[in-house]
């Protein structure tokens, strides 16, 4: 940058005396001025064009081989818009015996302690904050976490998984268990744009349905097997819903 910010200085300045140099040459034209004079105006003037073809020479060669690989290397950095590894349908599998909730996982190494993680070869284009209401249902949480961590790593995202259990010996109310949750993570991850509300029975068997958030909220589990991959509501939104952080009222 220093480099170019010099020469274009260089250029403005020898530019405003070509131009100087050009309207005394029309001046002289339209005086009698001798021919051998002339000439030598016309000379200084082939030098500042030569001047200017190789500033632009310059020029072109410093883009093309600096800021174009520059900007491309910016783009590269981040992970492809179209995850590369997706496997679309997915055998639900048992998770194994040796599986913790408590431990960090031999099964998800990169996974972080508390449920993030972020890939390690690009820059993720979508940061997810998971919530999962939750209370007393421990070998269905295992199933889920199990599962949910495999596909949520193939599809290249910055995600952390909250399990927003319920306090006191209550009826459980998810509506309350998922706003005090997201009030919560605001707190710990004000940046996180994207939240994610998901039941902790349901599991993705097509890694393909992104768990990113449009514009719009976005109903994620319209197709259930438990109704035959049939919606049998219109009027209720449930299971796994996304949607971009709102502002809340204090």
């Amino acid at each position: 940058m220093l480099i170019t910010s010099i020469l274009n200085i260089v250029y403005i300045v020898r530019r405003s005396f070509s131009n100087n140099y050009n309207h005394s040459y029309a001046y002289m034209q339209s005086t009698s001025i001798p021919m051998k004079r002339n000439y030598q105006v016309n000379i200084s003037h082939n030098k500042y064009d030569s001047f200017e073809k190789t500033y632009q020479i310059f020029l072109n060669s410093f883009i093309n081989n600096y800021i174009v690989p520059s900007n491309n290397q910016t783009q590269s950095l981040f992970c492809p818009p179209v995850p590369p590894d997706l496997k679309g349908p997915i055998i639900i599998e048992e998770p194994p015996i040796n599986f913790s909730l408590l431990n960090k996982s031999l099964y998800h190494p990169d996974v972080q302690f508390g449920g993030h993680y972020q890939p390690k070869t690009c820059l993720a284009r979508h940061k997810v904050a998971i919530i999962v209401p939750y209370r007393e249902r421990q070998e269905i949480l295992k199933h889920f976490l199990f599962h949910t961590h495999m596909f949520l790593q193939r599809q290249q995202l910055d995600y952390q998984i909250y399990v927003c259990e319920q306090a006191f010996d209550k009826t459980f109310n998810k509506g309350i268990v998922m706003n005090g949750c997201f009030k919560e993570i605001l707190k710990l991850q004000p940046n996180t744009p994207c939240f994610i509300m998901h039941d902790v029975d349901l599991l993705l068997i097509d890694d393909r349905n992104m768990y990113t958030c449009p514009i719009y909220p976005r109903h994620l589990s319209v197709a259930i097997d438990k109704f035959h991959f049939y919606l049998p509501y219109t009027a209720l939104v449930g299971g796994v819903l996304g949607k971009l952080k709102f502002s809340i009222s204090k």
